[in-house]
């Protein structure tokens, strides 16, 4: 880190993804992520939190309009990405229940990744890192321990 933060940070705590169709989004990430609820507020209108990856994910019911999608190429929260080992298996289950319709990953570099959308337009995307790390924080450290070895 090259400066002393104004909030020392312990870590990410939780996404939270505003749904429009909590039943629909509910079955949505457990079908595509196998998410994992375990508090389901949807009797009394409240959230739905449960993991992927170990990640606490949180489903907020979001009155919208009739076909009412996420706005695209707008500042802010962009997507989340979640990592996984084989990107090519990811790309062709995904497809195979019929969730995308892409040829195949997208390149980055040394990155592969597939994008898809959640009922209501949110942008999700499957990341395979180089050297199978979990996440991007494993790969800047990677690349700092490169860096000070030079």
């Amino acid at each position: 880190m090259t400066q002393t933060p104004v909030v020392p940070v312990k870590g990410l705590s939780h996404t939270a993804i505003r749904v429009s169709d909590p039943d629909r989004s509910v079955k949505f990430y457990q079908d595509v992520f196998g998410y994992d609820v375990f508090i389901d507020g949807r009797p009394t209108g409240g959230p739905v939190l449960g993991l992927i990856g170990g990640h606490t994910v949180e489903l907020i019911r979001q009155a919208a309009d009739e076909g009412a999608k996420a706005p695209r190429d707008v500042l802010g929260h962009s997507c989340a990405a979640f990592s996984v080992d084989d990107i090519d298996a990811t790309h062709a289950a995904l497809k195979a229940a019929g969730y995308i319709r892409s040829e195949g990953p997208e390149t980055f570099g040394n990155v592969r990744v597939v994008f898809v959308r959640d009922p209501d337009g949110t942008l999700l995307e499957f990341i395979q890192l180089p050297g199978r790390r979990d996440s991007m924080a494993q790969v800047a450290a990677r690349m700092r321990e490169n860096a000070t070895a030079v």
